[in-house]
């Protein structure tokens, strides 16, 4: 899988578990923290909009629910 796979792999699971459309940058941001810190991480700020109302949101989400084996890798 391509970075731009993976990218796309966590926007999606950002926008199925949380309801968050998220840019390709803070997509970035998320592979990095993840690749960093690993099983360590608890909490992982993630700002993105709604969804439904396209309204700014800012939240501290549970990495474990975005994991996927490619993402880890």
């Amino acid at each position: 899988m391509s970075v731009d796979d993976d990218i796309s792999d966590v926007q999606q699971r950002l926008l199925d578990f949380y309801g968050i459309h998220v840019e390709p940058e803070m997509g970035r941001y998320v592979l990095r923290r993840l690749a960093q810190a690993g099983s360590a991480l608890r909490e992982l700020p993630v700002m993105g909009g709604n969804a439904r109302t396209g309204l700014p949101v800012r939240l501290l989400i549970d990495p474990s629910r975005i994991v996927t084996p490619s993402v880890v890798s």
